[in-house]
C-alpha cells in the first residue's frame, strides 16, 4: 500500500524529534482529535491513507504521576492503543511500528531483562496501569503481524530524553524534572534536591537515536517480535544529578529527599536483538545529549517561549 508515513503522538518528544528527520510525514497530535475514540481514530486514518504508521501516541509522566494514575494510565493507553491499531488492520496498512515501554517488563535482581522476559513475570507495581497497557499493545502488533503476515513490530526504549521534553518537575520524566528543578536552584541560589536516595539505577537514551532507529524501522522487515533500545547498563540517579549540574554549571548543594518516590532500586535492560538488527547504530553520549537537552531549555527559558511542562501529555515517552 502506499501513501505517506503517520506518525501519531506527532507533538511529543519522539515525534518532535522525527520531525526533523521526516518532514514530509504527517502528525498526528491531541488537536487534531481525540484518539481513544475509535470512530475518531478510523476517520483519521481513512482521510491520511497513510503506507506506514508510527505509533507514538500515549499518556507519559514520572514515578509520581504514574503512581497517583494507575487506572487512567491504563484505560486512556490501551483505548488509544486498540483503537490506532484497530482502524491500521481495517484499512490494511502493513507496515506499523509501535513504541512501547521498558514499563512493560518484569525486573530481575540479579540479571538484566532482556526481550524474552517480556510476558515472563509482572511489571513494576508502581506503573502497573502503563506498563500493562504497552504489555498489551505488543501483544496486538504481533498478533495482528501473525495473522495478516504484516511487517509490524514494536520498540522498546529506556527513558528518553532531550529538546521538547517534559521538563515538570513534579510530573515529568527524571531527566527533565532535573534540569528544571536544576535551572531553578541555579537561579535562585537554592539546593538542587533530587527525589529518592540517588542510588537507584536507570538507563537513558537520547531522542534523537531513537527517532533514527524508529524511522529506518518502519522501511525494515523485522520480525514482530519487541527491540530493547539501550546504549549501556545504566546509572544511578546521583551521578544523572551530578553529571546535569556539571553541564549547567551548577556548583550548589545537592540533597536527596528520600520522602520522595524513585521507583524501583535497579531497573537495567538487555538487548539480544539490537546489534543485529540495527549494525549501524552509534548512540549519542550521554553528556552529549545532556548538553543539546540543557541548551534547549536554557534557550528556550531565556527567549521566554515557555518550556515544555505538560502535566500528562499525550505523546509518547517512556
Amino acid at each position: 500500500m502506499t501513501g505517506p508515513l503517520l506518525v501519531t503522538g506527532g507533538t511529543g518528544l519522539l515525534g518532535s524529534a522525527i520531525r526533523k528527520i521526516r518532514p514530509d510525514a504527517i502528525f498526528l497530535s491531541r488537536a487534531d482529535g481525540d484518539l481513544r475514540d475509535r470512530s475518531v481514530a478510523q476517520r483519521l486514518l481513512e482521510d491520511i491513507r497513510p503506507g506506514q504508521i508510527l505509533h507514538l501516541a500515549g499518556l507519559v509522566g514520572g514515578v509520581k504521576a504514574n503512581a497517583a494514575n494507575n487506572s487512567r494510565f491504563f484505560e486512556d493507553n490501551a483505548l488509544i492503543n486498540t483503537a490506532v491499531l484497530s482502524a491500521a488492520r481495517s484499512l490494511e496498512i502493513q507496515r506499523l511500528v509501535a513504541i512501547i515501554s521498558s514499563c512493560a517488563f518484569p525486573l530481575f535482581s540479579d540479571r538484566a531483562t532482556t526481550e524474552d522476559d517480556l510476558q515472563a513475570a509482572l511489571p513494576y507495581d508502581g506503573n502497573a496501569g502503563y506498563g500493562y497497557a504497552k504489555r498489551m499493545l505488543d501483544l496486538h502488533t504481533r498478533l495482528v503481524a501473525k495473522e495478516e503476515a504484516w511487517k509490524w513490530t514494536t520498540l522498546t526504549p529506556v527513558t528518553l530524553y532531550g529538546p521538547q521534553d517534559s521538563f515538570d518537575p513534579e510530573s515529568g520524566h527524571v531527566v527533565g524534572s532535573l534540569i528544571s528543578r536544576c535551572w531553578a536552584a541555579k537561579t535562585t541560589g537554592t539546593p538542587l534536591v533530587v527525589w529518592g536516595s540517588g542510588r537507584a539505577v536507570r538507563q537513558f537514551v537520547f531522542v534523537d537515536d531513537v527517532a533514527k532507529i524508529a524511522v529506518d524501522a518502519v522501511q525494515r522487515n523485522l520480525d514482530s517480535t519487541t527491540t530493547i533500545i539501550a546504549p549501556d547498563a545504566g546509572i544511578t540517579i546521583q551521578t544523572l544529578a551530578e553529571t546535569i549540574a556539571s553541564v549547567m554549571g551548577y556548583a550548589g548543594p545537592i540533597v536527596f529527599d528520600p520522602t520522595q518516590p524513585e521507583g524501583v532500586l535497579v531497573k537495567r535492560l538487555r538487548s539480544m536483538t539490537f546489534s543485529e538488527r540495527f549494525p549501524d547504530c552509534r548512540f549519542t553520549s550521554l553528556r552529549s545529549g545532556l548538553e543539546a537537552t540543557v541548551r534547549w531549555f536554557i534557550d528556550h527559558s531565556l527567549a521566554g517561549k515557555g518550556i515544555p511542562s505538560r502535566s500528562l501529555p499525550l505523546c509518547h515517552q517512556s
